[in-house]
């Protein structure tokens, strides 16, 4: 039985509709759909998954100390179904969410919705995590998401035709555990790289652009 429900509130049913994946379906499956490898943090214990409404992760780790807890979390693209409603547009392809959904959902983690991200430069995002695409964001948490850690990081990556993956870094001292996070970063990463993802210029990029002379 699919975990995963026709889309009418994209942004809402998305991402908690994963909620069972972690007993229906299991990590590991989803690592062989989404063509992603993972190793385990090293140094951390396995913590069991708990009910998570925003993010639904299927495999959380946890420092012995418990200063840092790792969550990820896979969206193999075969699993997503859009149900679209509006008549004078194209509904959108699970290849195109991958940045509104990144967006999204850091931006409901964080605290009043601040979020401070970037976008891997494409050269980056493949040689780290041969992903087509990759983005950071770090942000205070918002206290309904955890009353026992203050910061966070989240890391997404897709790849067109398989899947979108996310990693969360939850501490209380993100600037602390710098180091330790650098090692874990890229944990969760794809078997191989297959394409670029065309994404369409940023406006920052277009106002950057020479202007065409239209009476040329």
């Amino acid at each position: 039985m699919s975990c995963f429900r026709p889309v009418a509130a994209l942004l809402i049913v998305l991402l908690p509709a994963a909620a069972c994946l972690a007993t229906d379906i299991g990590f590991q499956q989803l690592l062989e759909e989404g063509g992603l490898e993972f190793q385990p943090p090293e140094g951390m214990q396995v913590k069991k998954v708990e009910p998570a409404y925003v993010m639904p992760y299927e495999a959380r780790y946890v420092s012995k100390e418990g200063e840092l807890e790792v969550r990820y979390a896979i969206r193999p693209l075969q699993r997503i179904e859009i149900d679209y409603q509006d008549p004078h547009n194209a509904a959108p392809a699970p290849n195109d969410l991958f940045n509104m959904l990144f967006r999204t959902l850091s931006e409901t983690l964080a605290r009043d919705h601040q979020v401070m991200s970037r976008i891997y430069p494409a050269e980056m995002a493949r040689e780290e995590y041969r992903a087509g695409w990759a983005a950071i964001g770090v942000f205070d948490l918002s206290p309904d998401i955890s009353s026992e850690y203050r910061e966070a990081m989240l890391i997404a990556i897709h790849q067109n035709d398989k899947a979108d993956a996310y990693t969360l870094f939850l501490t209380n001292d993100l600037a602390a555990q710098k180091v330790r996070i650098k090692k874990l970063r890229s944990n969760l990463k794809f078997k191989v790289f297959e394409n670029p993802i065309n994404t369409p210029p940023s406006p920052e990029e277009l106002q950057q652009l020479p202007m065409i002379d239209e009476k040329g």
